[in-house]
């Protein structure tokens, strides 16, 4: 008798084996992820044209299945931090499952975003630097962006000559790590003198008034360093009857046919941190949240647009819009295997778009 109900127990025990999940099966697949955008400013081109990119990128993704939803909240003011905290702790109260930070400030924000971490959230930085152990970082490279642009400037007047820097997002991380390369670029070359720095917000328009208000009162300015207020410096030096400098225009759609059209001095530059990289965080978050490998820091590249490319990205760029990237998850998850791999200078680039 005592066999038989063992040999009993066991069948039961064998059935259930057969029919019941097991823990491990029933914890492989993740709900989609909700995701939250918080940015700091909405004040210029770059930064519309990266909330418009993430917003086609984020009902893509969620039509995908990739994602539930996502929202995006934009900080009022000028890229303020004390802004930018409490909307992220407005943004927490809903419990995302990722959160994806283009910051006010590198430092400023650390403690929320570490309570977000503690609560369980993915929490993604871009356009910026952190030192937050917890969050993982998507950047182009702002020193590299600073170098080309620069050096193309000290090139096209020809290592000699006045320069006017026209600085970025005041108090803002790549703002910050641009200006000290400009600046070592600049005091290496002899014959190049500065005779002025101005905070333009790497937007034209603020760029065009901003100089206005000082050419008056500056000598001959045979370059303007920058961050992409090209467009705004060339005219500001036109209307004040002055000749055009060697500037480094932003790749915008108005920017890049106003450089076609034969403006800027010879040897002037398009190229810019990408606005696409909103999208790419997007995508590295959410293999982040499905437990697969990405660096602490993923490095994307800037958008260079050449001479020859120039004429393509003008079909594809609306007049206000910066060209940016067409960022895809499989483009992303080759640059992060590039990332680990060290081969990032060799990672394929996403096309050029087609309008």
């Amino acid at each position: 008798m005592r066999i038989f109900k063992c040999l009993a127990l066991l069948a039961i025990l064998a059935m259930s084996a057969v029919t019941m999940p097991s823990v491990g099966a029933a914890q492989e697949k993740k709900p989609a992820p909700r995701v939250a955008l918080s940015n700091a400013y909405l004040g210029n081109a770059w930064r519309r044209s990266m909330v418009a990119a993430f917003e086609k990128a984020g009902a893509k993704a969620k039509d995908d299945g990739l994602i539930s939803s996502w929202q995006v909240s934009n900080a009022p003011g000028e890229n303020s931090a004390t802004e930018q905290i409490a909307q992220l702790k407005a943004l927490l109260l809903d419990k995302p499952d990722i959160l994806i930070v283009n910051p006010a400030s590198a430092e400023a924000l650390n403690p929320t975003l570490q309570q977000a971490c503690n609560q369980g959230t993915v929490v993604v930085i871009f356009d910026s630097s952190t030192d937050l152990k917890c969050a993982h970082v998507v950047s182009n490279s702002f020193s590299d962006w600073a170098r080309l642009s620069t050096q193309a400037i000290i090139d096209g007047i020809g290592g000699k000559g006045n320069v006017l820097i026209a600085r970025g997002v005041q108090g803002s991380p790549p703002e910050k790590e641009m200006y000290a390369v400009q600046k070592k670029l600049l005091d290496a070359q002899p014959g190049i003198k500065v005779v002025g720095e101005v905070f333009t917000f790497c937007d034209a328009s603020k760029a065009q008034e901003a100089l206005l208000g000082i050419i008056a009162s500056l000598p001959e300015v045979n370059g303007v360093v920058g961050c992409g207020e090209g467009l705004g410096a060339v005219q500001a030096f036109l209307a004040a009857g002055r000749k055009a400098p060697v500037v480094a225009f932003a790749p915008s759609g108005r920017a890049l046919k106003f450089w076609g059209e034969g403006n800027g001095g010879p040897g002037s530059v398009a190229v810019m941190s990408d606005p696409g990289q909103g999208v790419a965080a997007l995508f590295a978050a959410i293999d982040i949240y499905n437990g697969q490998d990405v660096p602490r820091v993923t490095v994307f590249p800037p958008v260079v647009v050449s001479d020859k490319a120039r004429d393509a990205w003008i079909a594809a760029v609306g007049d206000d819009q910066i060209a940016s990237w067409q960022w895809t998850k499989e483009l992303v998850d080759k640059q992060i295997q590039a990332n680990i791999a060290g081969t990032v200078g060799e990672a394929a680039l996403p096309p050029v778009p087609i309008h």
